[in-house]
Parts: structure tokens; sequence; C-alpha cells
């Protein structure tokens, strides 16, 4: 399900919930995945029941399955950037573990 969101030509969502969010192209989310108020730029993978809330997420990064990413801001701060408000940033590339 994709609710007011923007999805670019060529990205691929399958069984997924995109919502609030802009979805560059060549992204592809997988089933269960969710994704709420986000920014995917190009050649992201979002792996299965992942979950993504106020995230942005640069270029070729894959993000493993089931992992959870915006809920708890306390694990987050030990792999990326946070923005005061909230946001957590995940960088061009980076390589994002599966706990």
């Amino acid at each position: 399900r994709v609710a007011n969101s923007m999805v670019a030509p060529g990205s691929i969502i399958t069984g997924a919930t995109v919502q609030h969010s802009i979805v560059s192209p060549n992204v592809r989310v997988e089933p269960g995945a969710q994704i709420e108020n986000c920014i995917l730029f190009d050649d992201v993978v979002v792996g299965p029941g992942a979950v993504l809330k106020n995230v942005i997420v640069d270029k070729n990064v894959v993000i493993p399955r089931n992992r959870e990413i915006g809920v708890d801001l306390a694990r987050d701060a030990e792999e990326f950037a946070i923005s005061k408000g909230g946001v957590v940033a995940i960088a061009k590339g980076q390589e994002i573990s599966y706990t």
C-alpha cells in the first residue's frame, strides 16, 4: 500500500506499506516492509519486514531483513547520525548491521 507518497519510475514496492515518503528511482521495497516519513535515494533496497520511520537513506544502501530504524533512537545513535528533530540519516553506501 502506498499513501501520500512520491514514487519514482523504476521503483518496485511489493507487499509493503509506504506512507508520507519519497522513493527515488531503482528503489526496491520488499514484502512486509513499513516505510513512514522517509526519503529513500537511488538504488536503496529495503529488506522484507524492515521498518523505517523518519529516516533519510542515501544512495546504494541495503536495509537488512526485519531491521528497525527510527523506532529506537537511542539504539540508532550507536550506528547513525540523528538530527535534533529525531530524523535518522544513513550515509551513501553505508553497511547496515542485521541487529
